[in-house]
Order: C-alpha cells, then sequence, then structure tokens
C-alpha cells in the first residue's frame, strides 16, 4: 500500500475513535446530571404556598418548609 493511503487511513481512524469517546464521555456526564436532578423532590408548603425541592432519600415524615417552617409532604403526580 501507497504511504499516503495509510496516512488517510491513520488520520480518518483516529478522528472516529475521538468523536466515539467524545460522545461516551459526554453521554455518561449528562446522565449524571438526569440523575441528580431526578432524585429531587418537589413540595408545595400549604401554608405559605412556597414551592421547594429537596434531594433527600427518605421524606415519608415530611419536610420543614424553608420559608414557615411548616412540615409538608412530597408531592404526587
Amino acid at each position: 500500500m501507497n504511504p499516503f493511503t495509510w496516512f488517510i487511513l491513520l488520520y480518518v481512524g483516529s478522528a472516529l475513535v475521538g468523536t466515539i469517546v467524545l460522545w461516551l464521555w459526554h453521554d455518561s456526564r449528562d446522565k449524571v446530571s438526569f440523575e441528580i436532578h431526578r432524585r429531587q423532590k418537589a413540595f408545595h408548603c400549604v401554608r405559605c404556598g412556597m414551592l421547594y425541592s429537596l434531594r433527600k432519600h427518605d421524606v415519608s415524615e415530611g419536610e420543614a418548609c424553608p420559608e414557615c417552617g411548616y412540615k409538608n409532604y412530597e408531592l404526587s403526580f
């Protein structure tokens, strides 16, 4: 094979590998960001009407409103 052909194959191959690596890196970063937002719990205070969210796993006993301190339970959709 011609040396120029090897150069073209290496150039195209490295560009393809670089694109795949960037794609996988961006996909994993996007997945982590999505998981952080997915685990948030939404609350609506019945006393003052404030909407707020928390990143807690167990909120079965309710969470205090940051505005007035009233204990509210997670919203269900």
